[in-house]
């Protein structure tokens, strides 16, 4: 438990390059506690008034994300491909499902120190428990890659934190927004983007 807090508030005082026994220093402390102190928002400005109350920011941040989210419109125009002289490739093996070898990988590519996303998992964790967890992961990327959507849902959420963008951010259009989401669907993007990544040398020559 004492390893765990300790990499808990690593990550929050963003000094990974500390050694054995810094975790006890004041300055490291004191480095968490003010990030803390720095990304707390004490009041947020709208066309109403301002927000102080916990629930006044929620709901204020969650309208203006609801408005902003999650909206589609229909696209205009497409692509010929004929006229671009795009050749057709032999893609049958992006249908391959995923080895444990390519999803190793993956693994060892991914930074370990990252902030986690709702599940609390970190590439840490991936890294040093590949052993033990690579047959329940693989598993796991290929029930995704075979579109089974059985329990999507809890996969299906991410963490939306807000940075400032100047000191004196006074509205939710000052922020800046990041969204954490979960390690497993973060793993199967890089996974996707690494297998199609050699068939995209083509698109960008066009």
């Amino acid at each position: 438990m004492a390893a765990i807090e300790k990499a808990r508030i690593r990550q929050n005082s963003r000094l990974t390059n500390i050694r054995c026994g810094d975790a006890n220093t004041k300055l490291f402390h004191i480095r968490a506690s003010s990030r803390a102190r720095k990304n707390y928002i004490q009041c947020l400005h709208n066309d109403n008034g301002i927000a102080h109350t916990h629930e006044d920011k929620e709901k204020l941040i969650g309208d203006y994300f609801s408005n902003h989210i999650g909206s589609t419109s229909p696209r205009p125009l497409t692509f010929l491909w004929p006229t671009l002289g795009y050749t057709p490739q032999d893609l049958s093996s992006l249908e391959d499902p995923f080895t444990q070898e390519e999803i190793k990988d993956t693994i060892n590519s991914m930074t370990g120190d990252k902030a986690p996303g709702p599940d609390g998992f970190t590439g840490a964790f991936f890294k040093t428990c590949w052993e033990i967890i690579k047959v329940d992961v693989t598993a796991a990327v290929n029930t995704l890659f075979d579109m089974n959507s059985q329990g999507f849902d809890l996969l299906n959420s991410a963490n939306i934190i807000l940075l400032p963008k100047k000191p004196d951010a006074k509205r939710v259009t000052d922020y800046r927004h990041i969204s954490l989401i979960h390690s497993v669907a973060k793993l199967f993007s890089k996974l996707l983007a690494n297998r199609l990544a050699p068939h995209l040398d083509s698109l960008v020559s066009i």
